[in-house]
């Protein structure tokens, strides 16, 4: 038979001594899931400003009314040989235009009042019929003889071509009398003078 003493301590290591199997399928049940608190990233937005687009500025220059043949637009010309330029007007004696030129060296353009007595759209020089110019018009002689007036500047006709002859318009005189022009412009006078039209050369405006 068992002592009382023997059997109280049986008794008390049995209620203190916890099986181990126990303890770790408690833990496992006991475990909190981790709460995963989200966090929010704002959302880039790409934002393009448009590029100013460039500012075009568009000079529109006055037209220049050709009146039609016929039409006496034109009223008279003065040609100011220390200028090298023609000054054209109106019947009003209202200026309009002026245009470069290249006259007669050695003084080979007459200083005078004259009137236009003809024209041609093409003409040649009498010496050398290769040497060319277009929109001629005529209002006067020279000392040899032979015709002087306005007229693009002339070139001389060639195997591979036109080759046209050096004239610094409204710079010095080039010519053998005549008054050299650009094309454009020997062709507006010659379609806007009428024969008869008062041409004048003088040195200069003083």
């Amino acid at each position: 038979m068992k002592s009382p003493i023997r059997i109280a301590l049986t008794v008390l290591v049995s209620c203190v001594l916890v099986p181990t199997s126990f303890v770790h399928a408690e833990g496992s049940d006991t475990t909190t899931p981790e709460t995963s608190t989200p966090t929010t990233v704002p959302e880039i937005v790409s934002t393009t400003v448009p590029e100013p687009s460039p500012t075009t500025t568009t000079t529109t220059l006055p037209r220049v009314s050709r009146p039609q043949r016929g039409v006496a637009s034109i009223g008279f010309a003065r040609i100011v040989l220390d200028e090298q330029r023609v000054y054209v007007y109106n019947h009003r004696k209202r200026l309009i235009a002026s245009l470069p030129v290249s006259t007669g060296v050695d003084d080979q353009t007459p200083v005078g009042t004259f009137k236009v007595f003809s024209q041609s759209a093409q003409a040649f020089y009498t010496p050398d019929p290769s040497e060319r110019m277009r929109w001629m018009t005529r209002f006067t002689k020279g000392r040899q003889g032979g015709n002087i007036g306005f007229h693009g500047i002339p070139y001389k006709v060639t195997k591979t071509g036109e080759i046209p002859f050096f004239t610094p318009l409204g710079v010095a005189p080039s010519s053998h009398g005549c008054i050299r022009m650009r094309v454009a412009d020997a062709k507006w006078l010659f379609h806007n003078m009428d024969i008869g039209t008062v041409v004048s050369v003088v040195r200069s405006r003083g």
